[in-house]
């Protein structure tokens, strides 16, 4: 019986090893079809370069925005890959102010990283610092004719700008942009400020609070003055026999103001015409001077004298 016992337990255990073999055998198989369906590939891809471990009172710049990861795996994993799914940063930890040249690191959950390019970065480090700085207008075009600025306010006046100290100290101002193109009445407006160096070149590694300054422009309708001499008009026909032979205009000179492109532009003042058919036996008329209708004059009235002989004498 005991004999008998055994003998089965025997046959039983030596039965797990071709079902072992089965096993191992169907794995293979099932790595073998899927390598073959799903082939392990590689692709290069351009990410992100973030950082890490920098000092909150730290800053850095001239860190590349960009670099080109080449990672390894399955075919359909690689298929759908997109930038966010591929990780690559600097460890910034424990790093002085000044440059410095920084192991770039990079890590593809779904398979490994084959190659980083660059592998090494240069930036700099420097201490973060802010201060307090005014605003001051900067002027954007060109308003519509014969209208000039007049008049900008910043509100608030002053913001906090922060960023690396040697940044800082390259600050030659504040100026916030103001389009006033084609602009002919006041307005209000919102804009970014931005940091002029002291090469004059606009600085884009600085921040501002606040972020937005409110801009009250007044605009100012321009006027010019001048003086200009006044050309007598006649119209109509006298008798037979007469003719016109002189005339003077008393002032023969007055002051107009206006709008700089037309008053620029005038050389004389023209009076409204005098017509000799209605006052041929007058020989002195007051009359009107005739004038573009923005311009306006010290005097509109003027008094023409005119010398009226006969073609006998």
């Amino acid at each position: 019986m005991n004999s008998f016992m055994d003998h089965q337990r025997e046959g039983k255990s030596n039965n797990w090893i071709p079902r072992i073999i089965c096993l191992l055998l169907a794995i293979f198989l099932w790595v073998y079809v899927m390598g073959e369906q799903n082939p392990i590939t590689e692709r290069d891809v351009v990410v992100s370069l973030g950082q890490r471990n920098l000092a909150d009172n730290m800053v850095v710049f001239n860190k590349p925005d960009k670099i080109s990861v080449r990672v390894r795996g399955p075919r359909t994993a690689l298929a759908s890959l997109t930038e966010s799914q591929v990780t690559a940063y600097v460890n910034l930890a424990k790093l002085s102010a000044g440059p410095h040249t920084v192991l770039v690191n990079a890590f593809f959950p779904q398979g490994e990283v084959v190659d980083i390019s660059p592998r090494m970065v240069s930036l700099f480090v420097d201490v973060r610092r802010e201060k307090i700085m005014p605003v001051t207008a900067r002027i954007l075009g060109k308003p519509a004719t014969d209208v000039a600025v007049s008049k900008t306010q910043l509100l608030p006046s002053e913001v906090k700008v922060t960023g690396a100290a040697t940044r800082l100290d390259a600050i030659e101002k504040i100026e916030v942009p103001v389009d006033v193109s084609d602009r002919s009445e006041p307005f209000q407006t919102t804009a970014q400020p931005v940091a002029v160096g002291h090469d004059g070149i606009d600085m884009e590694d600085i921040t501002f609070d606040p972020a937005q300054i409110t801009i009250r422009t007044n605009l100012l309708h321009e006027m010019v003055t001048k003086e200009l001499p006044v050309k007598a008009e006649f119209t109509g026909t006298l008798p037979s026999g007469m003719q016109k032979t002189s005339s003077t205009v008393n002032p023969y000179k007055i002051t107009v103001s206006g709008p700089p492109s037309i008053v620029n532009a005038m050389t004389e003042v023209k009076t409204d015409p005098i017509d000799l058919a209605a006052h041929g036996n007058d020989r002195s008329v007051r009359v009107n001077v005739s004038l573009p209708e923005s311009v306006r004059a010290d005097n509109r009235t003027v008094t023409v004298e005119y010398t009226i002989t006969s073609d006998t004498n």
